[in-house]
């Protein structure tokens, strides 16, 4: 930890309320991840055989992505984030420690206290249809050009050091999550677009790789 450091681009998480068309909640992290974890299931016809076309893909490969967040109570006090003073932050941090950034993540997966007394005043109500409780969108943001609609799949605490009244000052986050692509947000809505300016994204990038020759490859003449 050293609190004299440069400025870096902060990584993070939005909440994003697409009924409002605006981010209700951003979390960056404390500290970037040293390390990340992408994986792609490739969505493929089930049948494959020359009639039903064996390159044939059904929608965008699904990616995952496995991620560690160090949450450490001192950084929160001695560091300024994305530029901007922390002074809440270390007020926060002086009393609780992490805690007030494990339960920022843990609300990303639960529904508050107030929807749950509304579901059940409804249920006792003697409702027929209760709809299913919906959380804002969450987007994972790792730089600029990198906005992707995320859901969590896996979320795990691992609290490492505590003060003297057992609060947790360091802790290391583990958050699992599946990408959410145009196959479930639609094309136009709004998660959708910001999903195509992901994939377009990657288009670019892909296209900067200068392409090669065949006799690289030894195979000249052969293709």
């Amino acid at each position: 930890m050293n609190p004299v450091q440069p400025h870096f681009l902060k990584a993070g998480i939005v909440c994003y309320d697409l009924a409002a068309g605006r981010a209700v909640r951003t979390l960056p992290m404390l500290v970037n991840p040293a390390t990340l974890r992408r994986s792609f299931e490739i969505k493929e016809s089930a049948v494959s055989s020359y009639s039903t076309g064996p390159l044939r893909l059904t929608a965008p490969a699904v990616e995952s992505i496995d991620v560690e967040i160090k949450l450490d109570a001192a950084d929160a006090i001695l560091r300024s984030l994305d530029g901007a003073s922390l002074a809440g932050a270390a007020g926060a941090a002086a009393a609780e420690g992490v805690r007030p950034w494990i339960a920022a993540l843990q609300m990303l997966v639960t529904p508050t206290a107030d929807v749950l007394q509304s579901n059940d005043a409804l249920r006792q109500s003697g409702a027929l249809e209760i709809v299913p409780m919906e959380q804002p969108l969450t987007l994972f943001v790792w730089g600029a050009g990198n906005i992707l609609p995320v859901k969590l799949t896996a979320l795990s605490f691992n609290e490492d050091l505590f003060d003297p009244r057992l609060v947790p000052v360091t802790a290391t986050a583990t958050l699992g999550m599946r990408a959410l692509s145009v196959a479930d947000l639609g094309v136009t809505t709004r998660g959708g677009a910001l999903f195509m300016a992901y994939l377009r994204g990657i288009e670019r990038r892909a296209a900067m790789v200068p392409d090669g020759a065949a006799a690289e490859l030894g195979i000249a003449g052969a293709l």
